[in-house]
């Protein structure tokens, strides 16, 4: 290196050290952006149906669901979620107000807890999702209860249930 290529080299390791506020830069030098992986990430709001598959493997307590799933609906508009479960012909609301949602880039966390003082008993929600595309979600589900004033003997004191089921988002007309 030449004595020129030394001190434009030194130069520019001294701005770089030294911050030089004078220091703009040739926007024709500067490297392309590439897009992240989250660039075509969508957002949550929307309403979601799909049915959870319980593992039965993993139910603490013996319990019937169906053997096509547990079919449930989630809304999610802006920081309001609510879950719903399929019952006969009509969805019903589950925990009104109490779900929250915790959203980073393609995933996001939708929780409850709720508990009765009075019966001794709280219980936990959770689902765990993913964008598989734009109109289309993963979503693990847990449930964990604890009826605190039950005897342990009772199989009914602790229970949890989990599963896994694709959501898909329906059209804003079919809302």
């Amino acid at each position: 290196m030449n004595d020129i290529g030394r001190a434009a080299l030194g130069a520019a390791l001294a701005a770089l050290l030294l911050g030089s506020a004078h220091a703009t830069p040739d926007p024709a030098n500067q490297p392309q952006q590439q897009p992240g992986p989250f660039q075509h990430v969508v957002p949550f709001d929307g309403v979601w149906e799909g049915s959870i598959v319980i593992d039965k493997e993993a139910l603490l307590v013996a319990a019937s669901t169906p053997a096509g799933g547990l079919p449930m609906r989630i809304e999610i508009h802006d920081a309001v979620v609510r879950v719903f479960i399929k019952e006969g012909d009509a969805f019903v609301e589950v925990k009104p107000g109490l779900f929250h949602i915790a959203p980073v880039e393609a995933n996001a966390v939708i929780f409850a807890t709720e508990a009765s003082v009075a019966d001794g008993w709280v219980e936990c929600w959770a689902f765990v999702v993913t964008q598989k595309d734009d109109h289309t979600l993963i979503v693990e589900y847990s449930r964990l209860v604890n009826n605190v004033g039950t005897p342990l003997s009772d199989e009914n004191s602790k229970f949890g249930t989990r599963g896994v089921g694709e959501f898909v988002r329906l059209p804003e007309k079919a809302r």
